[in-house]
């Protein structure tokens, strides 16, 4: 039996050891360890495209971000497609399917299995097959049709006067891959215009302030999605336009900060700026609070609870010049 090593408490190294010998991994702990792993076995296609992992529910205490472990997972194991329950909260992660589908797939699982994590698992894992450019599908049953094909339309006679048929197996018809964005547009706009803005401080070489910035717009970004995401899956509609409401505002008004006129002037040029690190300090305590309260946002979602709001940006609210170019932004939008 493999371990949880001292140094990763959270059980990945391990499953990362196992997975290259297997499909499945199941934490020592875990409740049902034998029969879960015995029943998430019997479910992969076992042609080394799918991994399961399913980690104790403290797993991910000390993640920085929402999907690291799946990150981590996906990074180093061989198969294509990770499908990863930490606790009964399911999420998954593809490189030769879209990965919102597959979130998606796992997380509308995780709802309907109420709590029960080798159903969800198991569905996942089976739906996850057939989204697959080349599901190798189930394995012929009893229920699969039959068609014998006479070859060249002669019957060939054998020693007993029996003919010589070839059986052709039903393919699955391979179910639609869902193309809707969950994300509403005004927000989907949003994140697209951060993960620009990302580029523009990534790229900008020896400034400290500036790489921390592109790191804390990227993790923002990959928050939002998945806090839509998890909304479209989970919540009901009014707490998808409650959170729509909350973030297209509070996103453009820090979008407007981030913008290259505001802050990479700030870093670049500080002094043709009245008090220029005041408004550093401004925009990266918006940027820090807002992700932390998505982050909250995300929890309370995967915990079924009604969503809560704390962050104002009422140091941004206050410089009259962002005002301006956070209207320019909703104008360009057309809002």
């Amino acid at each position: 039996m493999i371990s949880t090593t001292a140094s990763d408490p959270s059980g990945v190294t391990d499953a990362i050891a196992a997975l290259q010998s297997g499909d499945v991994y199941v934490a020592p702990g875990v409740q049902g360890q034998a029969a879960l792993t015995e029943a998430l076995t019997a479910a992969v296609p076992g042609d080394r495209t799918i991994a399961v992992v399913v980690l104790p529910e403290d797993a991910d205490l000390a993640a920085v971000y929402d999907l690291e472990l799946l990150d981590r997972l996906s990074e180093r194991v061989p198969q294509t497609t990770v499908v990863l329950a930490v606790g009964d909260d399911l999420q998954a992660g593809s490189t030769v399917i879209d990965s919102n589908d597959v979130l998606r797939i796992a997380n509308e699982n995780e709802a309907a299995a109420g709590g029960d994590t080798q159903s969800a698992l198991v569905e996942t894992v089976q739906q996850i097959v057939d989204e697959a450019p080349s599901s190798p599908g189930r394995p012929r049953g009893a229920g699969d049709a039959i068609l014998p094909v006479v070859i060249g339309g002669v019957v060939l006679a054998a020693a007993a006067g029996t003919a010589i048929v070839l059986f052709l197996r039903r393919r699955r018809t391979p179910k639609a891959v869902a193309t809707a964005d969950p994300l509403p547009p005004a927000i989907r706009l949003r994140v697209n215009r951060l993960r620009e803005l990302r580029v523009d401080y990534a790229t900008l070489q020896g400034d400290t302030v500036a790489a921390e910035t592109a790191a804390a717009i990227d993790m923002l970004a990959s928050h939002v999605e998945q806090l839509f995401v998890r909304l479209d899956a989970k919540a009901e509609a009014d707490q998808v336009m409650l959170a729509e409401a909350e973030y297209a505002d509070k996103l453009a008004r820090l979008v407007a900060a981030l913008e290259p006129d505001y802050l990479l002037d700030l870093l670049t040029r500080p002094d043709l700026w009245d008090s220029p690190q005041e408004r550093v300090d401004e925009v990266r305590e918006a940027l820090a609070g807002l992700t932390t309260q998505i982050v909250d946002n995300i929890k309370q979602v995967n915990a079924r609870k009604g969503l809560l709001f704390q962050v104002s940006l009422d140091s941004l609210i206050g410089r009259s010049e962002l005002r301006d170019w956070e209207r320019q932004f909703k104008d360009g939008a057309g809002e």
